[in-house]
């Protein structure tokens, strides 16, 4: 048996090199048979001289004593424990300054006890002062701690740092015979100029400008700071007659003109207009609402008219565009600015109820156990109601004692979690804090502007956006959700394939401006005209639906064009592979002119369709695999219809023109153009709207001014330049006198195919994908454009007598020696595909042409 084994020990030290003594009781063993043969030893992780007899010199580190006893009969017994020699410190609070309440001269200060690092034994401070207890003078004070340790280690630690307390001077009026008016000071730190709480009114030069200042003066104790006994006017200038752009850039606003201001925006956002003559900038007036926002004041009149001005928002037609065109930025601002000046109300008033057309408010404060059961916010429908806007609703609350009645329509409701009162005392380890409350329902979504739903037509908000804040708690994680339920059209439930998405704004999203996500909120209901969902978190809600099939009714059309498109770009991507190989494995086949923008011309569209095929659906899991993918297609897009006009250029200059000139360095100077221009337009989109490429349903460009300006005007001038050309190159060839009528009408026919392939004329019919004949054109221009590739390959490659001679060794070698020739498509054995070798009688002397792929330069 082993007894009295010492227990391990810590021993604190103050640098790395100290060596301490330490001792111990060594541990007994006995036996019922005799003696015991007793082993000692010591491992240590630092320096150590350590005895059986129980005793010892350590270093820092961890050493382990260890003693091992044998009995007669080899039965083992064992007795280890540790001796660890630590560095410690102490680290104490910094340097504080805090202000004691305007008029006193005295404050209390609370801080964090001292930190022992290197120490995982207790602690025992003593200190000249403690904190949230002590009440300190104004002025600088030290704090002084010491750490003790046991007696036998000799080691105490110690650390001060200082309390400056400073005096305010408290709140004043003093009434102004010049301007016949009170002046109200606000308290002021002792020692700094205090501005006066009334401002310069709107219609004059110095607007948001303060009337007076007046200096808060540091005195001698036991008085410490007084205002001094004048103040100076800074008067307010000549008359004026602000805009909404001066406002917005120039008015300071505080708590003694927020009111005014939000008067004065209110105003300007009626109507059209609220001169007659002034255009509002959406942008203004949002800057507006967040310098009102910031100036914090709770007054119930500033947030009426807050309210009021995003209602004139919200109606008028002309700001609602501006929303649309801005880009979200402008509209984020507005949603977080009205939260937030309902927050300051709430906060100051405790209750706050507000009816607008487009938007309804409801702000309660109430004991939290009240809340505990459930309690809801419910907008509340009549049959004067209409869609699209809250007159004839109104905001009711219920408690857990009062059910929602059975026979009222509910357009909007918000059920906070039974717990909610135990959540925020378990916050705020206060039980006598009010829970307060806020809830919002927007008519529309006009002021939620989503980039997801700017990217595909058929996903829409159906129905009202709902807010709920509860102050001072982030509602985030909730182990029992907050229930939403929105009343959606009765359109939205048309469509048999329509599916619903409970989702919530998340200002994250969008570099700040924010967007739709899902995260934490699932669907729990549906029925005919409701959806109910159930959310781990506390913000905007609203549900999206979305109606597949807007565009083209049938899903069966759908499909259709999606086999279609995947089936010919692969056979384009294996036709262009093919084409590509021979060309360039050939010498003879990849010399001159014609042939280089040919090869490159077939590159491009077989990289555009390699990442086509690969990228546009796979990529879209990832945000920046996506939005690459979408970057590189706009670019591929552009340098394949570059090829086409560099190649419509060199048709035109070898068949039309008479005296062709030769162009120094051509080749150079076209792949210059060709692939250096579309990176210049990308980078330029890239630039502008960066957050433009890829979605969560397809990686490309969304529709935008920047796609517009960036893509489709691009291909729009190219393929306006390539029909003139094919109609001069056309008119052109059929001046050409031929054999005979018939092989006349077949050869002009191939060079028309062949030409307008090569020319992109096929993405003519995108463009006239619109209207009754929408899916007609889809269906051509999916098939045009997706087979582009294979009948490049049929016309250059295996319509070509010069390309099957150059392929004959080949093919001789592939089939044991025997001489094999590609078949004709569509004519004799002579035919040579597209080729047109004009006669020397042709009376305009043209040069002989080509089609890019044959003849001399």
């Amino acid at each position: 048996m082993v007894t009295g084994c010492p227990d391990d020990t810590s021993i604190p030290v103050t640098t790395p090199s100290s060596q301490v003594a330490h001792s111990w009781t060594p541990p007994r063993f006995t036996d019922n048979s005799g003696p015991t043969t007793v082993s000692f030893g010591c491992s240590s992780t630092g320096y150590n001289e350590c005895h059986q007899s129980g005793s010892g010199l350590f270093g820092v580190g961890i050493t382990k004593v260890m003693y091992n006893a044998t009995d007669g009969a080899r039965n083992r017994v064992k007795c280890s424990f540790t001796v660890k020699v630590t560095v410690v410190d102490i680290v104490c609070s910094m340097n504080l300054s805090v202000l004691a309440s305007p008029g006193d001269t005295r404050s209390s200060v609370d801080w964090n006890e001292p930190v022992i690092t290197g120490w995982d034994g207790p602690t025992k401070f003593s200190s000249t002062s403690l904190p949230g207890i002590d009440i300190f003078l104004i002025g600088t004070h030290e704090v002084n701690y010491t750490q003790h340790f046991a007696a036998e280690y000799s080691v105490v630690l110690e650390c001060s740092f200082f309390v400056s307390v400073g005096g305010q001077c408290d709140v004043n009026i003093t009434h102004d015979s010049t301007l016949n008016r009170t002046i109200k000071w606000q308290p002021t730190v002792a020692g700094q100029t205090a501005q006066s709480f009334e401002r310069c009114t709107l219609n004059t030069i110095n607007a948001g400008e303060p009337i007076a200042v007046r200096d808060c003066l540091v005195v001698d104790p036991p008085l410490y700071f007084e205002w001094e006994a004048n103040y100076t006017l800074l008067g307010c200038g000549e008359a004026f007659k602000p805009t909404v752009g001066d406002v917005a850039d120039q008015v300071e606003v505080t708590e003694g003109n927020a009111e005014e201001v939000a008067i004065f925006i209110a105003d300007q956002t009626q109507g059209n207009s609220a001169t007659g003559d002034e255009e509002v900038e959406i942008t203004d007036v949002a800057n507006i609402l967040m310098n009102i926002a910031d100036a914090g004041s709770g007054d119930p009149e500033v947030t009426d008219a807050v309210v009021e001005t995003v209602n004139n928002i919200l109606m008028n037609q002309n700001t609602n565009d501006d929303l649309t065109n801005n880009n979200g930025v402008s509209s984020s601002a507005i949603v977080q600015s009205v939260e937030a000046q309902i927050s300051s109300t709430l906060q100051q008033e405790g209750m706050i109820s507000i009816q607008q057309p487009s938007l309804h408010v409801e702000g309660v404060s109430l004991d939290p156990m009240e809340a505990n059961g459930g309690y809801s916010f419910v907008s509340v429908g009549s049959e004067e109601s209409a869609s699209g806007s809250l007159e004839g609703t109104e905001v009711k609350t219920f408690d857990s004692t009062s059910d929602i009645p059975e026979n009222i329509e509910v357009v909007a409701s918000i059920k906070l979690p039974q717990n909610i009162g135990e959540i925020l005392q378990s916050v705020t380890g206060d039980n006598s804090s009010q829970l307060q409350a806020s809830f919002i329902i927007y008519a529309g979504h006009d002021l939620f502007q989503s980039s997801l739903i700017r990217g595909n037509s058929s996903i829409e908000v159906a129905g009202p956006v709902v807010s709920l804040t509860i102050e001072g708690l982030d509602l985030v994680n909730l182990t029992e959700p907050l229930v939403i339920e929105l009343q959606v059209p009765n359109n939205a439930t048309s469509h048999d394939d329509t599916s619903f998405t409970c989702v919530f704004w998340d200002f994250t999203k969008a570099d700040g401006v924010g967007d739709w996500s899902t995260a934490g909120c699932i669907l729990a209901r549906q029925t005919d005209n409701t959806v109910s969902c159930n959310c781990d978190h506390a913000t905007n809600f609203a549900i999206l639906v979305d109606v597949k099939g807007q565009k083209i009714t049938d899903d069966k059309f759908v499909q259709a064009l999606d086999v279609i498109s995947q089936i010919g770009v692969i056979l384009s991507i294996i036709a262009l592979g093919v084409t590509l190989i021979i060309y360039l494995s050939i010498k003879k086949l990849r010399s001159g002119k014609a042939r280089l923008i040919f090869i490159n011309f077939c590159a491009s569209l077989l990289l555009l369709y390699i990442v086509f095929l690969v990228g546009i659906d796979s990529a879209r899991g990832s945000v920046g695999a996506c939005a690459f993918v979408a970057t590189l297609l706009h670019y591929l897009v552009l340098t394949t219809m570059m090829w086409m006009a560099v190649e419509a250029r060199h048709m035109y200059v070898s068949t039309v023109k008479v005296f062709p000139g030769a162009i120094l360095k051509y080749m150079l100077k076209a792949c210059l153009i060709a692939w250096g221009t579309p990176a210049i337009l990308v980078a330029i989109s890239l630039a502008w709207a960066s957050r433009n490429y890829g979605s969560e349903h397809y990686c490309f460009i969304h529709p935008g001014v920047p796609m517009y300006l960036t893509l489709l005007a691009p291909i729009g001038l190219i393929l306006l330049h390539n029909i003139i050309t094919f109609i001069l190159v056309m008119r052109s060839l059929l001046q050409v006198e031929e054999e005979s009528h018939s092989q006349q009408i077949s050869k002009r026919l191939q060079n028309a195919i062949c030409i307008s392939t090569l020319m992109g004329l096929t993405w003519v019919f995108g463009f006239l994908a619109i209207g009754d004949a929408t899916f007609a054109f889809q269906l051509i221009f999916c098939l045009a454009n997706s087979l582009q590739g294979v009948v490049i390959c049929i016309m250059f490659c295996v319509r070509r007598k010069e390309v099957r001679t150059a392929m004959e060794p080949f093919w001789r070698r592939i089939c044991c020696g025997k001489i094999y020739r590609l078949p004709v498509i569509g004519g004799d054995g002579d035919t040579q595909g597209v080729e047109l070798n004009t006669p020397s009688t042709f009376s305009q002397n043209t040069a002989q042409f080509d089609l890019s792929v044959s003849g001399q330069e």
